[in-house]
């Protein structure tokens, strides 16, 4: 018996054993191999955008601050005292053209004036004495000479240039009496608006003294400094003055409100700023009535009107990248059925790049698509993926959740 059970104690360990294993070989054996598949790589997903030929209007923006067309210390010609006022004439006050402002006390002018035509009619009076005197010389002369020809001293010729002299200078002194009496009224020939006022009623004043300063707002300038290279945007009057420059649109808050004005360039200043490198275009705007008030110190954003270019490409200002250069997506061999797309990098010529786009005088095609995507580290090359249209995304995946 003992030796029976020492032999079941050893057999069926390794009975159990050498059936385990089979059982292990059979089930490895029976294993299904993985299936191994190379990672599809198609590259990060970017947004494109398609280049299309047009043709743009390059309009240059500028800001200026609104000036009066000019600005005149209004001074005294007459000495004397202020007698009568113009109720617009208080800082802000408006007049229009020939509107006495002032007027000095004339009395004592109209009193010069009588005094100088007394003047005029003892020199006129002079004169017809040396000529009457004269005539009487030369017949007395030719009864005794006979046709001997006269002395200048007997003709009297000194006395009565002297006398004409003294007619032209009472005369002369007649004309400035009388203009004085005008200047007593102090009036302009512009309407305009009163910046400042520095003499009233009640006051004396002398020859030459400033009496108020005053805008004329006839028409009113906006001196705009534009970059060097926006010049070649816009058809400025370099050699002078005209009257038919490139239109500007005016545009400022005002009273709460988004008001609008139109002008155009009449010229450009003598110089380029020495400080910014900036050329000043000079516009006119005029006020007519009923338009909202265009002040003067009001502070106004322009569009001037610039040339077109024909043919050019309009892109997003995201697209560039080193300046003159952009990521071209170019279709590649389809894989898997679905067509493949990689980088380009394409040097292009930037005609001007503005905040929100630039335009492209060439460097690409018509119909070509360019990246929009800020790639962390792209290469020529690299393959990407389109990021489609947000109705496409929507229709797909309104189709798979029908599937």
């Amino acid at each position: 018996m003992s030796a029976v059970r020492l032999t079941l104690q050893i057999l069926v360990p390794l009975a159990v054993l050498t059936g385990g294993g089979f059982g292990a070989y059979a089930i490895y054996n029976a294993k299904k191999q993985p299936i191994v598949q190379a990672p599809a790589n198609r590259g990060p997903l970017v947004r494109t955008a398609t280049v299309e030929t047009s043709n743009e209007q390059l309009d240059v923006l500028a800001r200026g601050s609104v000036e009066a067309l000019r600005t005149v210390d209004l001074a005294s010609e007459v000495g004397g005292k202020i007698v009568a006022s113009h109720q617009a004439l208080r800082a802000g006050g408006t007049f229009t053209p020939n509107d006495v402002l002032l007027e000095i006390d004339a009395t004592d002018y109209k009193l010069r004036i009588t005094q100088q035509e007394a003047a005029v009619a003892r020199a006129e009076l002079r004169l017809t004495q040396e000529q009457a005197e004269a005539a009487a010389a030369i017949r007395a002369w030719q009864q005794i000479e006979g046709d001997k020809p006269a002395d200048p001293l007997v003709r009297r010729e000194p006395q009565i240039r002297d006398a004409k002299l003294a007619v032209d200078a009472a005369n002369a002194q007649l004309t400035s009496a009388k203009n004085d009496l005008l200047r007593c009224k102090v009036q302009l020939p512009f309407g305009g608006r009163v910046r400042s006022v520095h003499a009233d009623i009640g006051q004396t004043v002398q020859r030459g003294q400033r009496l108020a300063v005053v805008l004329d707002t006839t028409e009113l300038e906006v001196r705009l400094p534009i970059a060097l290279q926006e010049t070649a945007f816009v058809d400025l009057p370099l050699d002078g003055h005209v009257d038919d420059g490139p239109k500007v649109t005016f545009t400022a808050e005002f009273a709460g409100a988004q008001r609008t004005w139109h002008g155009s360039i009449v010229r450009v200043e003598g110089e380029i700023d020495r400080r910014t490198r900036q050329l000043t275009a000079i516009a006119r705007v005029g006020s007519k009535p009923g338009d909202t008030p265009l002040l003067v110190g009001m502070f106004v954003a322009a569009r001037i009107t610039g040339r077109e270019a024909e043919g050019v490409f309009k892109v997003p200002s995201a697209a560039l990248h080193s300046g003159d250069h952009v990521w071209v997506v170019a279709e590649g061999a389809k894989k898997d059925g679905e067509p493949t797309y990689r980088l380009r990098d394409r040097q292009v010529e930037v005609l001007r790049t503005e905040r929100t786009h630039s335009i492209l005088r060439g460097g690409v095609a018509p119909g070509e698509q360019i990246c929009l995507t800020n790639l962390q580290a792209p290469i020529d090359g690299m393959t990407v993926r389109i990021r489609k249209p947000a109705s496409e995304e929507k229709l797909e995946a309104k189709s798979e959740a029908k599937k």
